[in-house]
């Protein structure tokens, strides 16, 4: 949960050893950092780590150079020595939790934090903001509120605190709390869009207070620049509370001007996405998936990938999941990316680009399959399962079956229209840049649809199909099929997805709260006069 508001955070193409001074080694490869030669600065880095490896400053300038040069593993490998050497500062230790987050380290970033607990004093406030973001980001809720508890003792007054803390608990299930902060952080500061939108998630309980919400709402978004980022936040929280008020052409007219000026401000091609879609099907043939890979061990857990379009159920499939004994709930963990990307020393953008795709020919896969397991087993918890439910894992899964022989894949879907105009409604961070434009969106559905269909031929039993609209109308049954496809009996605890404990740190976050709701009329439908191109781009004749 990336916070908009303005911390300590280390946006500087530079290494944090500036903040060093003196020296001249030190003036030396920050000035080169300065000028963006990495090679250069890398190798004066090198030098200082190796004159001083106990001093993590110079470990952190050398991972950042690394990793500007496009040398993912000595990235790696530079950001994990920083962290076992320690940073001495407050500036230094956020800019190693901004690597580990990076290279998804989740749990060196969380004993980063518990080792920084004892030296909370001396950080500021927007620190104690920075740290909890980034635990926030790795789904480490517990750890992030802990932080903006502390926050919140030292300062309650401090808006971006009170807006994270909101978000946190609402992912750890604590409504009231979660409405209770968001409203302090609105009142401090009129105009936190971030923190309006992150309330009209919660509009659910407290629908007596829609109608003076939708006029705050209009308002504070009267006061700001049209298409700024605090409009576009403004505009998709009036359509969600307009659109639970019936109110559907206003709410239309509010999510268009949301979604128009978000996909204004992208740089986006589906041209690209559709050749990507391609290379993988070309790369993973039945051949390749086959082949040689990592088979677990007697009694280690193993991992079961829950994959799907954004908005097609999969949360609430882990959440049900994770009502078994012997399956933990692993969330939306960037693991097998990661790990991929240490694989073939090349970070993509999003999970997967064609130069990864190309670099795919000199890995050994049964060392990425164990390099996984090595790095994710914790997640199990001691149980025999856990998921892996990052819906994007789906252009990953030829690669995932490669290297991981044992694992086992579910794909929830939906129909369409529904799971197409779930997205369109939704205002995403850094990701789904196709979901704001009709036509993007449908063409990223047709591509994403023939990929999954490519999937069953490969795949075979390995892959389960589970539609959204039967969990919700015969969940038992559907379930069973789940469990069975681990070899596990089923267990009534499955049934029972709003019970208390877990984080949930997706879209879904308040809703799966509620339990299993039965189906109603789709919620795309009040809004089809305007839904042309969409269902035109999926082949769908509206009526």
């Amino acid at each position: 949960m990336t916070t908009p508001p303005p911390t300590n955070a280390d946006s500087s193409t530079t290494a944090p050893g500036a903040v060093r001074g003196g020296g001249g080694a030190w003036q030396q490869a920050n000035a080169l950092a300065a000028a963006a030669d990495w090679p250069a600065a890398a190798a004066c880095y090198a030098r200082i780590a190796a004159a001083t490896p106990d001093d993590a400053a110079a470990w952190i300038g050398l991972a950042k150079a690394r990793g500007r040069n496009g040398e993912y593993r000595a990235m790696h490998a530079a950001t994990l020595r920083a962290a076992a050497a320690g940073p001495r500062t407050w500036p230094h230790a956020l800019a190693l939790a901004r690597l580990l987050r990076d290279l998804h380290e989740t749990r060196a970033l969380d004993a980063l934090a518990t080792a920084l607990a004892a030296r909370a004093h001396e950080a500021a406030t927007d620190d104690m903001v920075a740290l909890a973001d980034l635990l926030g980001g790795e789904d480490l809720h517990r750890a992030a509120l802990e932080w903006l508890d502390r926050a919140n003792a030292r300062d309650r007054a401090h808006a971006p605190a009170a807006y994270l803390r909101g978000g946190t608990r609402l992912f750890l299930g604590d409504m009231p709390g979660a409405r209770r902060d968001l409203e302090r952080a609105i009142a401090l500061a009129p105009h936190f869009a971030h923190a309006h939108r992150r309330l009209s998630q919660l509009r659910a309980t407290d629908r007596d207070g829609a109608a003076a919400r939708v006029e705050r709402l209009l308002q504070e978004r009267s006061r700001v620049a049209p298409g700024s980022e605090h409009d576009i936040h403004f505009s998709h929280a009036l359509f969600d509370e307009l659109h639970d008020l019936g109110e559907h052409e206003a709410a239309w007219q509010a999510l268009a001007r949301g979604a128009a000026a978000r996909r204004a401000g992208l740089r986006y091609d589906a041209a690209d996405d559709a050749r990507l879609f391609e290379a993988i099907r070309a790369r993973c043939d039945g051949a390749f998936v086959s082949g040689p890979g990592h088979h677990h061990a007697a009694g280690a857990p193993r991992p079961l990938f829950i994959v799907g379009m954004f908005r097609s159920g999969t949360t609430l499939l882990e959440r049900m999941l994770g009502g078994h004994a012997s399956i933990a709930e692993g969330g939306e963990s960037m693991g097998f990316a990661a790990a991929l990307r240490h694989a073939v020393d090349h970070r993509a953008r999003g999970v997967i680009d064609l130069e990864t795709l190309r670099r795919t020919g000199g890995v050994d896969w049964p060392a990425l399959g164990a390099a996984f397991i090595a790095g994710n087993a914790w997640r199990a918890q001691g149980r025999a399962w856990w998921t892996e439910k990052l819906p994007t894992n789906a252009l990953l899964l030829g690669l995932v079956a490669r290297a991981l022989p044992d694992a086992r894949f579910v794909h929830a879907w939906r129909p369409p229209m529904d799971v197409c105009f779930s997205n369109l409604r939704m205002l995403y961070g850094g990701f789904a840049p196709w979901s704001y434009e009709q036509q993007e969106l449908a063409a990223w559905h047709r591509g994403h649809a023939a990929l999954m269909a490519h999937w069953r031929a490969v795949l075979g039993e390995r892959l389960l199909d589970v539609a959204h609209a039967d969990l919700v109308r015969a969940p038992e049954h559907e379930l069973r099929r789940v469990l069975a496809h681990c070899g596990l009996a089923f267990a009534p605890g499955v049934l029972q997805p709003q019970r208390a404990g877990g984080a949930v740190a997706t879209a879904s976050a308040a809703q799966v709260r509620d339990g299993i709701r039965a189906p109603r009329r789709p919620d795309w439908w009040p809004y089809r006069a305007h839904l042309g191109p969409l269902a035109a781009g999926l082949g769908i004749q509206l009526d």
